[in-house]
């Protein structure tokens, strides 16, 4: 298992959770079973990150909308943490100063208003964090939450926003169920001092600025061995199973969390993640074992990122069907010939891309031969703003690759939807006539 394994081993004689069926409701006699005395049950969240179902692939069609508005855009990125002594004041600094620099670069008064109107009104969201706004005549066109806040505050008033340092943080991607085992010493002798299981899905990161529901179940700690625990298992797989879960983290009391390991079955041990740390949920606003995911997933894919870097080796070796390098995936955007780039971070093409009417060519194609493709012009501006815009043009999803992983040329490669001549040597045109 890529995120690592659990040192569990069956037990003869001990039942397994179930691998099918609907997802368990984690009862047991002497067990709250969830507020308002219902069953205990596991639903999906959706995540308000956009991550599409079929994994990590970043898919970017949500930012259509973005460009549909047209510019002149305003795009600024600041840090909204509330993890410091007076987290208002500091945040209402940055947006003062970010409104003062957009106003410099002759951005409209009221595209800067509205910049002004959500930039750090994200108090729910407590911890370090940032958020990007963009927005364009007069309103606010997008705004997002970002797990990590940018290095430095920055505003630009321009003819494209640039929308990579939005898109990275996306990534990995991984679908996983949290879980963590804690004590609830109670003031009286009785009832007997209890155990709270808390248990949450998500998708790393976005999920540490948008959890999605937190489910407890609590009861005495007599009970966990006698069933309380296997039922904690079977809830937990259910939820896994049923959101698609990819990984098992699971943390707090040791004997209590080597409970639930144990009591899972030997697929999803295979691909549970045990990590220390005292269970306690988090507070409002983040996520469930924020600091233990964080670790568990640190230079990880998901399923779907590594099958297709696979496929990416495999067609970079044959040299065909994949192409990297600022230069080749510009020209395979501008024939909508790239169906999924690859991107390393940290960040490493060219600051500055020129290519289309009027600029330097960077090895695309002639103008003449662009036509049957549908071509997709650029300009002169960031060259992360350029391929962020054509990707989101031309459909083509986005995976996020640690560069010692696989190293690609300037940062930048992809997966072609087809093979063009320029591309394959091989390819004969039939002539005609």
């Amino acid at each position: 298992m890529t995120y690592g394994h659990s040192p569990y081993s069956p037990q003869p004689g001990r039942r397994r959770s179930p691998d099918t069926g609907p997802a368990a409701t984690m009862s047991s006699a002497g067990w709250a079973r969830g507020t308002g005395g219902s069953g205990l049950y596991w639903e999906r969240k959706t995540s308000k990150w956009n991550v599409a179902a079929r994994g990590g692939i970043v898919e970017l069609a949500f930012l259509n909308a973005v460009y549909a508005n047209g510019g002149p855009y305003v795009c600024a990125y600041l840090d909204t943490s509330r993890d410091t002594e007076d987290p208002d004041r500091g945040i209402a600094l940055r947006r003062r100063q970010v409104c003062e620099a957009l106003v410099e670069q002759g951005a409209d008064a009221a595209t800067v208003a509205a910049v002004a109107g959500v930039a750090g009104r994200d108090q729910e969201i407590a911890g370090r964090h940032g958020q990007a706004i963009v927005a364009a005549r007069g309103r606010v066109v997008l705004t997002e939450e970002l797990p990590e806040p940018p290095v430095r505050d920055e505003a630009a008033f321009t003819a494209v926003p640039d929308l990579m340092p939005l898109v990275v943080q996306y990534a990995p991607g991984i679908r996983y169920v949290a879980a963590t085992v804690h004590s609830l010493t109670l003031p009286h002798a009785e009832p007997a001092d209890e155990l709270e299981v808390a248990c949450q899905a998500g998708v790393w990161p976005s999920s540490a600025v948008a959890p999605g529901d937190c489910r407890r179940m609590r009861g005495p700690t007599v009970s966990w061995l006698n069933g309380a625990g296997q039922e904690a298992a079977d809830g937990i797989a259910g939820l896994a199973r049923s959101t698609g879960a990819e990984a098992i983290v699971l943390g707090g009391i040791t004997w209590a969390r080597n409970v639930l390991a144990d009591n899972l079955s030997a697929r999803w041990r295979r691909r549970t993640v045990t990590c220390d740390g005292d269970g306690y949920p988090a507070p409002q606003g983040r996520a469930l074992m924020e600091e233990e995911l964080s670790a568990a997933f640190e230079g990880q894919m998901c399923g779907a990122d590594r099958a297709r870097v696979g496929l990416f080796r495999a067609r970079r070796t044959s040299r065909h069907g994949a192409v990297e390098g600022l230069s080749d995936v510009v020209a395979a955007l501008q024939r909508s010939q790239a169906g999924t780039l690859l991107l390393n971070v940290p960040l490493g093409f060219p600051a500055e891309l020129r290519v289309g009417a009027g600029a330097t060519r960077i090895g695309g194609p002639p103008a003449a031969d662009l036509g049957p493709y549908g071509a997709l012009g650029f300009g002169e501006g960031p060259a992360g703003a350029a391929v962020i815009r054509a990707a989101v043009r031309t459909g083509a999803g986005l995976i996020v690759v640690p560069q010692d992983q696989l190293p690609l040329t300037d940062g930048l490669g992809a997966l072609l939807r087809y093979a063009g001549p320029e591309r394959t040597p091989h390819f004969h045109r039939p002539s005609h006539g």
